[in-house]
C-alpha cells in the first residue's frame, strides 16, 4: 500500500511537470498512448528493454511506436489499439521486471513528435569515402588497434602515435614527439586516397579511438592553428551517426558507415563542429526527395534505432606550426589569441566581470541559497583545525556553518559580493576579505583546502586562466587538495537549456579592441568558447524583487570544452585525482604533490 501511495504521489508529481514543460496531459482513461515516468534515455533505458517487456505478454507487433526523447528521464510507447495498451499498463506498472526500481506510468493524450526534419545539407569540404577499405583489411587495423584500457578518458579509450593529441586544448605539443608513429599498415591508405582525387600531405600524427557501445565524444573542432587543413578519420567495427553543427544553428546528423573514410577539408575543417552523442543506439536516417523540387532533399530521423557495436575510428592529422591564416573566423584560435596579444584582457574582465558584478551584486545574492552539495561533500572531509580558503566566494553560501573546528576564509573580488558575504557567514568560524585571485595577499602553501566555484570561466585568456588556477596551488600545502569548478560547453547534460527556445545563432556581438565577442542567448546550447552572457538586472526593495527592469549587462565567459580544465591543473603542477561533469558544470579536485 505504502509503495502505491508513493508511486501515485510521483505520478501526480510528474503529471504537472508534463503539463508544463510539453503541454502533454495525463489522463485516467486509458489509451494508446503510455508515459513511463521514470525511466528514459537519460537513465539508460532503451527499447530494446521495452522489446523485452512486450514479449513476454506477447505485444511486439502491438507497438506502433517508442519515444526516448535526448536528455529525459521518461519516455513514451504507443500502441496500436488501446487494448494492447491497457494489458502492457495492467501488467507492468509498479513493477521492476527489467529495472532497478519499479516503472510507474500513465496514460497521456498524445506524444511528442518523433521526427526531426532538417536540410540535407553537407558541409562543404566533407567527404565521405564508403568502403574505402575491404573486410579483410578492417580485420586486421581492428587486430592492430584493438586494445584495453589505454587512456582514463571517460568517454573511450584513447592512444596516440607521433604527437599525442591534448583533449581540452585541441592541439599538440610539438616540443615532446612521441616514440611511436604511425604503423607502416598505414601507408597503404595514402596511395588509395590520392587515387581518388584528395589533396592532402601525408599525417605525422594519430590518434585511436575505441568507442564502446554508450560512448561518444562531445562536439569540437580541432583547433586550426596546430594542424594542417585536411583531417581524415577512419570508421572500423561499426557505423555511427555523427552529429555537425555550423555556429550559424544548422545541424545535420550523417551516417558514417563501418570502413568509411571521412575526409575533412575547409570549411567542415575549420568552421563546423562535430561530435558523437554518448547513447547505445542510433536513430535510422533516411534521406528523401521532396515532391515540389527533386533538387531538395531533407534528412528525416525516426525513433527507430540501430543497436550499436564497438567502433574504432583513426583519425590522421598533419601537424604545422604559426598562426593559423584561414578565412573562417568563427571558431579560429588564432583569432581569439589577439585578446592576449592586443593587451585587452585585464580590461575586458574589468568592464564585462568586475563593473558587472559590482551593479548586480544584491540580485545575484539573491538567487544563490544554498551550497552545492558536490562543494559541501569535498569539504565535509576537511580534518580538524585545517584551513580552508574560498577563492572567489560570491555571496559566501558555500561556507560551513556548522564547522567552528576548521579556520575557514572567504576571499571576494567583488566590494558589493564582499558585503553581501559578510552578512552571510555572521556567526560562523570564517572571516572575509577583499581580494584578486591573480593577486592573492597571502602566504603561500597556508591552506589545507581550496574551493574556487564557477570563477576562473571569467578569465580571458589562456595565460590568465593557468595563472589563476596556478595561484591555487601555490597556496596549497603539500598534500592539500582544491575543488575547481567552470561552466561547461556542452550544455546537453543540464537543466541550462530551454525546451521552449530555438538554438539559433544570434547575431549581436560586442567589438572590444577589434575582438568580436558574441552575445549568447540565455537557456540555449553555446556555440562558442569566449562569449558574453546576459544578466537582466532586478532591483532589491524590502526584501523582494522589483519587476524586471530595462538594464541588461553582459558577463564575460570562458565555456571550457572536456578535458580542459584537467590540463590547466596538470600545467599547474597539480594532481588530478578525479574529473567530472555536473549540471553543466567541469570539476576537478586536485592535489598538491607532496615535497
Amino acid at each position: 500500500m505504502n509503495e502505491t501511495k508513493k508511486c501515485d504521489r510521483k505520478r501526480k508529481k510528474f503529471a504537472a511537470r508534463l503539463k508544463t514543460s510539453k503541454g502533454i496531459l495525463c489522463v485516467d482513461q486509458p489509451g494508446p498512448n503510455i508515459v513511463l515516468c521514470n525511466v528514459g534515455q537519460a537513465t539508460g533505458f532503451e527499447k530494446a528493454d521495452v522489446i523485452k517487456l512486450l514479449d513476454t505478454v506477447r505485444l511486439g507487433e502491438k507497438l506502433l511506436n517508442f519515444i526516448a526523447e535526448k536528455g529525459e528521464s521518461h519516455c513514451y510507447v504507443v500502441f496500436n489499439d488501446f487494448e494492447s495498451a491497457k494489458l502492457f499498463y495492467d501488467t507492468y506498472n509498479g513493477t521492476k521486471a527489467v529495472t532497478q526500481v519499479p516503472i510507474y506510468m500513465s496514460y497521456v493524450d498524445n506524444v511528442p513528435k518523433n521526427e526531426v526534419i532538417c536540410n540535407y545539407e553537407i558541409p562543404e569540404g566533407l567527404k565521405i569515402i564508403e568502403n574505402f577499405i575491404t573486410v579483410d583489411e578492417e580485420k586486421s587495423y581492428i587486430q592492430l588497434f584493438d586494445w584495453v584500457d589505454e587512456s582514463n578518458l571517460k568517454n573511450r579509450q584513447v592512444k596516440h602515435y607521433g604527437y599525442e593529441f591534448r583533449y581540452g586544448s585541441n592541439d599538440v605539443d610539438l616540443s615532446t614527439p612521441l616514440s611511436e608513429k604511425i604503423p607502416e599498415e598505414c601507408d597503404a591508405l595514402w596511395s588509395r586516397l590520392k587515387s581518388c582525387g584528395i589533396d592532402f600531405r601525408i599525417p605525422d600524427q594519430m590518434t585511436v579511438n575505441k568507442y564502446n557501445p554508450g560512448q561518444g565524444i562531445p562536439s569540437h573542432v580541432d583547433k586550426h592553428s596546430p594542424f594542417g587543413d585536411t583531417i581524415l578519420s577512419l570508421s572500423l567495427g561499426s557505423p555511427v551517426v555523427m552529429d555537425w553543427r555550423h555556429h550559424s544553428g544548422k545541424y545535420v546528423p550523417l551516417v558514417v558507415p563501418a570502413r568509411s573514410l571521412l575526409v575533412m577539408q575547409g570549411e567542415a575543417r575549420y568552421d563546423w563542429q562535430h561530435g558523437i552523442q554518448p547513447r547505445g543506439w542510433d536513430p535510422i536516417i533516411e534521406i528523401r526527395s521532396s515532391n515540389q523540387n527533386t533538387d531538395t532533399k531533407v534528412r528525416v530521423i525516426t525513433n527507430d534505432v540501430t543497436q550499436r557495436q564497438t567502433r574504432i575510428s583513426l583519425t590522421f592529422r598533419c601537424t604545422r606550426r604559426g598562426p593559423c591564416d584561414c578565412r573562417y573566423k568563427a571558431l579560429c584560435d588564432s583569432v581569439q589569441s589577439k585578446l592576449i596579444e592586443d593587451g585587452v584582457a585585464s580590461r575586458l574582465e574589468e568592464f564585462h566581470v568586475h563593473q558587472v558584478y559590482e551593479q548586480i551584486a544584491g540580485h545575484f545574492s539573491s538567487t544563490r541559497h544554498k551550497p552545492w552539495p558536490k562543494v559541501v561533500e569535498f569539504l565535509q572531509s576537511t580534518p580538524t583545525g585545517a584551513v580552508v580558503l574560498d577563492l572567489g566566494a560570491g555571496n559566501g553560501k558555500n561556507v560551513l556553518k556548522h564547522r567552528n573546528d576548521i579556520l575557514q576564509l572567504a576571499g571576494e573580488r567583488s566590494a558589493g559580493l564582499l558585503r553581501e558575504c559578510a552578512a552571510h557567514v555572521r556567526g560562523a568560524s570564517a572571516d572575509c576579505v577583499r581580494l584578486d585571485l591573480l593577486q592573492a595577499p597571502l602566504r603561500r602553501a597556508c591552506a589545507d583546502r581550496v574551493i574556487c566555484v564557477a570563477v576562473v570561466h571569467h578569465f580571458s585568456s589562456q595565460a590568465r586562466r593557468l595563472e589563476a588556477v596556478s595561484t591555487i596551488g601555490s597556496l596549497l600545502r603539500p598534500g592539500g587538495k582544491a575543488l575547481i569548478t567552470v561552466w561547461a560547453k556542452d550544455q546537453t547534460k543540464s537543466n541550462y537549456l530551454s525546451k521552449d527556445k530555438e538554438n539559433q545563432e544570434s547575431n549581436l556581438h560586442v567589438t572590444i579592441d577589434g575582438i568580436n565577442l558574441p552575445i549568447h542567448e540565455n537557456r540555449t546550447q553555446f556555440k562558442h568558447n569566449d562569449l558574453l552572457v546576459p544578466w537582466k538586472l532586478r532591483k532589491i526593495k524590502e526584501n523582494k524583487l522589483e519587476n524586471q527592469s530595462n538594464t541588461t549587462l553582459l558577463r564575460y565567459y570562458h565555456v571550457f570544452e572536456e578535458g580542459e580544465l584537467d590540463n590547466l591543473c596538470t600545467s599547474a603542477d597539480l594532481v588530478v585525482e578525479r574529473s567530472f561533469y555536473e549540471e553543466g558544470n567541469w570539476c576537478v579536485v586536485c592535489t598538491k604533490v607532496e615535497l
